[in-house]
This record gives C-alpha cells, sequence and structure tokens, in this order.
C-alpha cells in the first residue's frame, strides 16, 4: 500500500514537470509569436561634432504574424564590413500591421572616429556590407532579428558601366 502512494505521488510529479516543460508545444501555432523581419532601409546624417556622429536610422519592420504587433521598444546594432558603426534604442510604440510592415525611424550616435578609420579602411574594390542585429520589444517579449544585405557591390559596377552603385556619403556630412 505504502509502495502504492509513494508510486503516485512520483507520477503525478513526473506529468507535472511533462506539462509544464511542453507548454509551448501544446500551445496553438496562432498564438506563437513569430519574431519580425528588420531592414535597413536608409541612412541620414543628422549633427555632426568632432567626436560624435549622430545619424537617423530607417529600419523596415515585417509582421509575419496573423495579429498586430504592437512593438514598444528596438535595441539594434549596426555594422558595416562588419565593424560595428552605431547602437540604436528606441523606446518609442507602434503597431505592426498583422501580415504588413511599417518604417520605425531611430536616432543613433556613432564615434567620429570610427567613421573616419572605417572611411580609410573601405577600398573602391571591396563590396560594402550591412548587418542589423538586434531585439525587438513587443507584447512583453524579445523578438530577435538579424538582416545582411550588400551596399554596393563591386562586381555588379566593374563589371558594368549601368550597374548602380551608392555611395557611402551617408558617412560623412
Amino acid at each position: 500500500m505504502m509502495l502504492m502512494k509513494r508510486w503516485g505521488c512520483a507520477l503525478t510529479v513526473v506529468f507535472g514537470i511533462l506539462v509544464l516543460t511542453n507548454c509551448q508545444s501544446i500551445t496553438p501555432p496562432s498564438l506563437q509569436t513569430e519574431s519580425p523581419e528588420v531592414l535597413l532601409i536608409n541612412i541620414i546624417p543628422l549633427d555632426t561634432t568632432m567626436f560624435e556622429q549622430r545619424l537617423q536610422v530607417d529600419l523596415r519592420v515585417r509582421n509575419p504574424n496573423d495579429f498586430d504587433l504592437e512593438v514598444t521598444g528596438l535595441d539594434f546594432t549596426l555594422s558595416l564590413n562588419e565593424q560595428r558603426l552605431a547602437r540604436g534604442l528606441s523606446n518609442k510604440s507602434s503597431t505592426i500591421p498583422r501580415l504588413g510592415d511599417a518604417v520605425v525611424s531611430v536616432e543613433t550616435t556613432t564615434s567620429t572616429l570610427d567613421v573616419m578609420r572605417q572611411l580609410f579602411n573601405f577600398r573602391k574594390d571591396q563590396d560594402l556590407t550591412y548587418q542589423v542585429s538586434g531585439v525587438v520589444h513587443a507584447q512583453g517579449l524579445r523578438l530577435p532579428f538579424e538582416h545582411k544585405g550588400v551596399l554596393i557591390d563591386t562586381s555588379q559596377s566593374s563589371s558594368s558601366s549601368t550597374g548602380s552603385y551608392v555611395s557611402p556619403s551617408f558617412l560623412i556630412q
């Protein structure tokens, strides 16, 4: 009799642990939040001082979820050619429509010395790549994102005179 009570308690504890650890798999897929896609769409130079440059970074936030995403903040790092250019923080609230997108503008700061260092290290025959990665704060969740792209593709611009060439003029004012 005593052995059956112990087994009963043990099975109850094991069952409880299994239920608690599998709650997310029980949650219907329609209620699970998928991370948004965040794309760099523009960089606008603002004020520049001897030691600091302010930039406005425009990001397109795409919501792949079947419900509106109530964004309460954004924390990201922008890198050029794998070198950190700026970190952006925003506590502006915005709503990204279900299966839609919206542009979020964030003012950032960067070191003028870091910008100059990147300009001196940049070669004409080198692609200019970027990476934006961070976290979208939404509805009490932290949704990570990362996106990489090419601003200047030297294989395109050197092989044809009609290729599009984006000037890195946003790095200096």
